[in-house]
C-alpha cells in the first residue's frame, strides 16, 4: 500500500508544471500553526497559517489582482477575514493570497504597480486578520478556473522533514451513527462503516486510506479542497464535506468501508507529503 501511495505522489509531484517558492524565509516543519486540510473553525482549512512574524515575499512572478486593507469575507475559501492582504494572479489561472499582513508594511498599489517579480517583498506579517490562535501570514493558492483551493505544499520546495503524524484513537461508526472503539470491540455486523482516528492537533495528513484484506477501498487526498453547493469538500471514493471529515473536534475521517460477513484484516494508513506515514492493522470478525 505504501508503494502505491508513493507512486501516486510521484505522479502528482512530477506532473506539476507550476512551482512556487515559500512566501517567507527559513521555513521548517514547525513554521506553521495550522495546515491545509486541518480542522479550523469546523471547516476544512484552505490555508497554511504561519506561526511567527516575517517579511513576506511573492511566491512567484505575478500580477497584482487586489490589495485589501479592509476585512472582507466573501467566500468559504476565506473562513476567517483576511485583514490586510495581497492577492496575485499567476499563470494557469492560479491566485496566491497573502493574508493577515501588517497594514503599514504594504508598499504595493494595485492601481499603478501591476507586475510583481517572484520573491519581491510584499510586506510583513501582522495581526490584521481574525485568527483564533497563534498566527501570522495566512497563505492560500486558489485555482480560479476550477474554483478550488490547492494545497500550497504541492507547489513549493519540499522541506527536509515534516511534523510526525500519529495514528491512534481509532473508532468505527456504523450507518446508525454508533461509534465503536476498535481496541475494545472487534466484532461487527455487516454494513457500511466510517473509520476515524484521533485528530492530529497541528499537522494534517496529506493522504489517508482504508484497506480490507490488502485491497484499498477508500483513499482521501488533501491535494485540493473544492466548493460544492456552498460546502468545502475533499475527494475520497466520494466527496466528503468538512462535517464528514471532522464530525467532532477530536475525530478525523480516515475513510469508509463495507464490512462483509467473515473474518477480515482492516488496514489503516496515514501519510504526509514526504510519503512518510503510519499504518495499523486490525483483525475483525463480521457477522
Amino acid at each position: 500500500m505504501k508503494r502505491l501511495f508513493s507512486i501516486i505522489a510521484l505522479i502528482i509531484f512530477t506532473g506539476s508544471l507550476f512551482a512556487f517558492e515559500w512566501p517567507q524565509a527559513d521555513v521548517t516543519e514547525e513554521s506553521c500553526s495550522s495546515y491545509f486540510g486541518q480542522n479550523r473553525g469546523n471547516l476544512l482549512s484552505t490555508s497554511l497559517v504561519f506561526g511567527e512574524p516575517a517579511e513576506i515575499k511573492a511566491a512567484d512572478d505575478g500580477y497584482i489582482l487586489i490589495v485589501m486593507t479592509e476585512q472582507i469575507d466573501d467566500t468559504d475559501f476565506f473562513p476567517s477575514t483576511l485583514g490586510t492582504s495581497v492577492i496575485l494572479s499567476h499563470e494557469d489561472n492560479l491566485l496566491s493570497v497573502y493574508g493577515n499582513l501588517d497594514s503599514e508594511s504594504i508598499t504595493l498599489n494595485d492601481e499603478n504597480e501591476k507586475f510583481v517579480d517572484g520573491q519581491a517583498t510584499l510586506g510583513a506579517s501582522g495581526n490584521t486578520g481574525w485568527q483564533n490562535d497563534k498566527g501570522h501570514l495566512e497563505f492560500q493558492v486558489i485555482d480560479a478556473k476550477n474554483k478550488s483551493a490547492i494545497n500550497p505544499k504541492i507547489l513549493m520546495p519540499r522541506l527536509s522533514k515534516e511534523i510526525p503524524l500519529t495514528l491512534s484513537g481509532i473508532y468505527i461508526e456504523n450507518k446508525a451513527g454508533t461509534l465503536y472503539d476498535i481496541n475494545v470491540s472487534r466484532t461487527y455486523s455487516s454494513g457500511i462503516y466510517r473509520i476515524y482516528q484521533r485528530r492530529n492537533l497541528v499537522a494534517a495528513p496529506y493522504k489517508t486510506a482504508v484497506a480490507i484484506n490488502g485491497i484499498m477501498v477508500d483513499q482521501i487526498s488533501y491535494d485540493t479542497i473544492s466548493q460544492e453547493n456552498g460546502k468545502l469538500c475533499v475527494i475520497g471514493k466520494k466527496k466528503y464535506t468538512s462535517k464528514d471529515i471532522y464530525p467532532t473536534e477530536n475525530l478525523q475521517l480516515l475513510g469508509e468501508a463495507v464490512l462483509s460477513s467473515g473474518r477480515a484484516t482492516l488496514t489503516l494508513y496515514t501519510e504526509d507529503i514526504l510519503t512518510s506515514g503510519r499504518q495499523l492493522n486490525y483483525n475483525v470478525t463480521v457477522y
